[in-house]
């Protein structure tokens, strides 16, 4: 964000005291909870970092608590400083014996990695989003105890006042600070989802070929199991013989049907009867694990050959919720991604998906491994049926119209779908939940809303969403 929208930002700041019940953390937003109903959102993207005040309370239930002991604290002044995009938040709170704590927090508001530091009243670290020392910047560091200080930078404040023209529809900059955070870092593009997939298998791609090289390697050495037990049968009778540093050994291979002559390499640090079990021991290991290597040389190749399938597939369009994580195997993105494209599914522009589960196995892979926490879920009450889950991949509110269709296709497909008003339940996912060693589509929920729908199918759910588009 620029420093003339942030300096702005600070000016219609002033005059205003707030006191802090909490502090949140959520990926890329620290939240600080103002009492009556308030919260100060500063946005810690590496892409696009700003403060703003909303009455629209974000959704903390997924959120850490920290800093707890800044409960009851005012926030007295915003300050930026004149060299970059940094803020300082001034509190202060009176203790119960009338004495006066000053704490402040440093908001670096500057990419790559945006930083929120608390400090005491000497401006001494206490803690930090972000630690680091010198051995990961060179130019400072950010760790407890050690005096505050503020990054070097190339920024330099223009001289010449530049206007500021806010967005069509922003009554404040803070109204832009909140639309922006709104349209831009709540909900990734698909450009972005796409360099992430993409990235992501690019990497995990190398990573299985250079585990493919050293299985290949592995290989050669097992193949030499025939070799090792040579030297080392032709090392026996000769142990009282080998000298201290001798780096190498020509005897005769006595397992050759020729007797031909065999020149043995030794390591010149270690004694006759240790260089004789280096070779035993890599002749058992190559024996022993032969068949084994080969078997997991096939899994990765069958495995390098899964991610240039995903590639393709990405890569021609296809939008594929792959779920990337680390602990994910290979197998396991290529199952997720082919069950879900073999789900009875409706496909809602770029911000819904209804996905629907015709057997108690995809009710459970969709409740439980595809669904989302902001996803909503829907299931026939009394009556078994199916799981409707309702994917909303921009984290909005659905429409009441489409919260009604999505009920109405969970009565079509439960026991109840020749009958009228079947009574269906349906809330967010993150209220679901499936108790442990259950039967497969056996869950329980709480936090949900009862309706009587019409059973309809996904062809009737089509034509309507075709009638109000039309």
């Amino acid at each position: 964000m620029k420093y003339i929208f942030l300096n702005l930002w600070t000016q219609q700041q002033q005059n205003q005291v707030f006191c802090l019940e909490s502090v949140y953390l959520l990926p890329e937003l620290l939240v600080l909870q103002i009492k009556g109903n308030l919260q100060l959102c500063l946005c810690l993207s590496p892409k696009n970092s700003f403060p703003f005040f909303t009455a629209k309370l974000m959704d903390l239930s997924q959120a850490k608590a920290i800093w707890s002991r800044l409960k009851n604290y005012n926030l007295n002044k915003i300050r930026i400083a004149d060299n970059d995009r940094i803020l300082c938040l001034d509190l202060q709170h009176k203790d119960i014996y009338g004495d006066t704590n000053l704490l402040s927090l440093a908001v670096e508001l500057m990419p790559p990695k945006p930083n929120v530091i608390l400090l005491d009243d000497k401006e001494k670290i206490i803690d930090a989003l972000h630690k680091y020392s010198y051995a990961d910047n060179p130019q400072r560091q950010i760790l407890p105890n050690l005096p505050y200080q503020a990054p070097k930078t190339s920024f330099v404040q223009s001289s010449s006042e530049e206007p500021i023209q806010l967005p069509e529809g922003c009554s404040s900059v803070n109204d832009h600070f909140y639309q922006t955070y709104l349209h831009t870092q709540n909900t990734p593009s698909e450009s972005d989802i796409y360099q992430k997939n993409i990235s992501y298998l690019q990497k995990e791609k190398k990573r299985l070929n250079k585990k493919l090289q050293a299985q290949k390697q592995d290989l050669v050495v097992a193949a030499q199991a025939d070799y090792w037990l040579a030297c080392a049968e032709a090392m026996k009778p000769l142990l009282h013989s080998i000298k201290p540093g001798q780096t190498s050994l020509k005897t005769t291979n006595y397992l050759d049907s020729q007797l031909a002559e065999i020149e043995i390499s030794l390591l010149p640090d270690k004694n006759p009867r240790e260089n004789l079990q280096i070779y035993l021991k890599k002749y058992h290991k190559a024996k022993n694990g032969l068949e084994i290597i080969k078997a997991n040389l096939a899994k990765t190749e069958t495995e390098i050959e899964q991610i240039e399938i995903l590639q393709q597939r990405i890569m021609q369009g296809e939008q594929l919720d792959l779920s990337l994580n680390s602990q994910q195997s290979v197998k396991q993105l290529l199952s997720t991604s082919n069950a879900t494209a073999r789900l009875l599914n409706l496909r809602l522009g770029d911000e819904y998906q209804i996905v629907i589960g015709r057997k108690a196995k995809e009710n459970d892979f969709i409740t439980t491994q595809l669904a989302k926490a902001h996803d909503y879920w829907f299931h026939s009450r009394i009556y078994h049926g199916a799981h409707v889950l309702l994917r909303c991949f921009k984290k909005q509110t659905p429409t009441p119209d489409l919260i009604e269709l999505c009920c109405n296709l969970a009565a079509g497909y439960s026991k109840a779908k020749n009958s009228a008003n079947v009574p269906v339940d349906y809330t967010q996912i993150r209220f679901v939940r499936k108790p442990r060693k259950s039967a497969p589509g056996f869950v329980t929920y709480t936090n949900h809303h009862s309706v009587y729908a019409t059973p309809i199918d996904l062809r009737k759910a089509r034509d309507i969403l075709c009638e109000k588009q039309n």
